[in-house]
């Protein structure tokens, strides 16, 4: 399985004032650092989850699957659907794309999961391609107030130890309890 993210929101997932706020910054002469801290926690924040936490458009492609598909990244972004429709393509060898042919459905939340009404034909090289609006919306004010803190905490930690080479590594404490409550759990 391969996918990528195209944000369709330029919004960032937390305000710079907020981190400015949280790493107890006063005047603007780093704004711009903290904005690429912001961005580079949020992304960290959606990895370590499986997440968008500002809507994305994913796209999803299978070499193999059955009727039941696990989408990568939730949650669903239902609100997203009259302007990013979901697609369910199937790619031949060559690379040319048709639809599916089989009637799907996705049950939404926090981990969506496709369902096909037949598997569809694989064949040597085929594959499978989905298309799917992801994430808690067009601003971070639609992003769940314990995610939008991981992110500014994070960042705030990226601030306080840059240029640290013996800084531990890894998520902030908080964000790191956080995250640890929204990621997929694997079986």
């Amino acid at each position: 399985m391969s996918f990528t993210r195209t944000p369709i929101s330029a919004s960032p997932a937390v305000m710079v004032d907020a981190i400015k706020n949280h790493a107890r910054v006063s005047g603007d002469s780093e704004n711009l650092d903290l904005a690429y801290m912001g961005a580079a926690a949020a992304s960290e924040v959606e990895a370590r989850c499986d997440m968008a936490l500002i809507s994305q458009y994913i796209k999803v492609t299978l070499h193999s699957w059955d009727r039941c598909i696990q989408l990568p990244i939730g949650p669903f972004w239902t609100e997203g659907l009259s302007r990013y429709p979901v697609s369910v393509d199937l790619i031949d060898e060559a690379g040319n794309m048709t639809p599916h042919p089989a009637q799907f459905w996705i049950e939404g939340g926090r981990h969506p999961v496709l369902h096909l009404s037949e598997a569809g034909e694989g064949g040597e090289g085929a594959a499978i391609r989905v298309r799917y609006p992801a994430g808690y919306g067009e601003s971070p004010y639609d992003i769940p107030l314990d995610l939008r803190y991981a992110v500014t905490d994070h960042a705030a930690m990226l601030y306080d130890s840059r240029g640290m080479i013996e800084q531990p590594q890894g998520l902030s404490l908080a964000a790191a309890r956080i995250v640890a409550q929204h990621r997929r759990v694997r079986v």
